[in-house]
């Protein structure tokens, strides 16, 4: 019988360990939009990024620090299949510097798809004719009603002054530290358990 209990507490330590959890956001979507080199006159030694709230490349209208404007949407995978969207399709946060801390909704796509950013991980540059470009990879969390919040990893590239291509993946989820503490916690209790109730069986001849 007390192996039994002990085998329940292991048990309910595992379920500890895995909430209940909805839907993971899994798959990618591309975007595109316009933006300026914030700290530099091109992309090549830029310091942060001005996202176009209005206005086309080469034209000198500011958008006095609002976000700016995603153009243009493409869902490939997973849950973002079938996502089109040409025009207005949502916003994008500018960038001051790439040194900031957590950005909430950094952009959002048709008001459901939101993207937080956590970390800008690097950001790489490289010479070209057209004043140098950059690449941006930062980490961060989709969030879409009825599903779980989950991490994920934004692509920007850019040139000059122009046109931008943004990226970003929803990766699967895994457990946190303190969850796998509690799942490990919780099969050495059931491998101990099994191996004590082993020894304990007793074997017996019948006498003739």
């Amino acid at each position: 019988m007390r192996i039994h209990t002990k085998l329940a507490a292991a048990a309910a330590l595992l379920c500890a360990a895995v909430p209940a959890q909805a839907a993971q956001i899994l798959g990618q979507i591309s975007f595109n939009g316009f933006v300026r080199p914030v700290g530099a006159s091109n992309m090549g030694a830029a310091t942060g990024l001005d996202f176009y709230n209005f206005g086309m490349p080469g034209s000198s209208m500011g958008d006095g620090g609002a976000p700016g404007t995603i153009f243009a949407a493409l869902g490939t995978t997973g849950v973002f299949t079938g996502i089109t969207c040409i025009g207005p399709c949502g916003t994008i946060k500018d960038l001051p510097t790439f040194t900031g801390g957590p950005v909430a909704s950094f952009f959002d796509i048709g008001s459901s798809i939101f993207f937080d950013l956590k970390t800008i991980q690097s950001v790489t540059y490289s010479a070209d004719n057209a004043g140098g470009s950059l690449k941006l990879i930062a980490s961060g969390t989709f969030r879409i009603a009825g599903y779980d919040d989950t991490a994920a990893l934004l692509t920007l590239t850019t040139q000059g002054d122009g046109a931008t291509s943004f990226s970003a993946t929803a990766l699967s989820a895994v457990p946190e530290p303190a969850s796998w503490g509690l799942m490990i916690a919780g099969f050495g209790m059931m491998g101990g358990m099994l191996r004590a109730s082993r020894r304990s069986v007793k074997v017996r001849y019948a006498k003739n």
